[in-house]
């Protein structure tokens, strides 16, 4: 079989396998296109959301650590849309020293309507040092799961799922700023009394020029 014979044979077979490339080439072109028209489109409609919306509601369960000794339950929008039809699921029963239930509460037994971004609900809970032996003893679960389930005003659906556990807290010791702030408070006061008292007493010259005769 010279050369001549080998092109023609092999002159098909490469005309194949090209517009097999080509046909590839082709279709992965199309489909990249399609793909990007798609993420250009999602791209539009989310901002189209934010703007009928104000953005994507975000909301949290948590404990206010910054009230320690005291323990807070907080619930918050911090997202930047509001929250609707608000509901929540508890694993076990969040329970005070007193025995009372705040999982049982109606905002969280029956929901809440709505929550605006940045605002939040807080509930007082109970002083950590109250708590630490309902854990060990077993009248309060360590670790407590609270599922969040939730609308923005698009009626799309969101949840997540929070963990409250004040344990994690124990040992750790705060300073007393509300104290600080009534000390600085007072000073200020003692402060300003110093200042009119001082403003009604005529300094020394003054009263000289009165008791010179004229």
């Amino acid at each position: 079989m010279n050369a001549v014979d080998i092109a023609q044979i092999a002159a098909p077979i490469l005309q194949t396998v090209f517009i097999v490339v080509i046909g590839l080439g082709y279709y992965f072109s199309i489909k990249e296109t399609q793909r990007m028209a798609k993420a250009s489109q999602d791209t539009v409609e989310e901002m189209r959301q934010v703007r009928t919306t104000g953005g994507r509601p975000l909301v949290t369960v948590s404990e206010d650590y910054e009230s320690l000794p005291s323990l807070n339950l907080v619930v918050q929008n911090i997202g930047s849309g509001p929250a609707r039809n608000i509901r929540f699921e508890f694993s076990s029963d969040v329970v005070s020293s007193d025995g009372f239930v705040l999982s049982d509460l109606p905002i969280f037994h029956e929901g809440i309507t709505d929550l605006a971004p940045q605002a939040k609900i807080v509930t007082y809970w109970d002083r950590l040092g109250n708590l630490l032996p309902m854990m060990k003893d077993g009248r309060l679960q360590r670790e407590t799961s609270v599922t969040v389930g939730y609308e923005d005003l698009l009626g799309i659906a969101y949840s997540h799922t929070w963990a409250i556990a004040p344990w994690r807290y124990e040992g750790i010791r705060n300073v007393d700023y509300g104290g600080m702030s009534d000390l600085v408070e007072a000073v200020q006061r003692l402060a300003e009394q110093q200042r009119i008292a001082n403003e009604g007493v005529p300094d020394r010259d003054s009263r000289r020029d009165r008791e010179e005769p004229a």
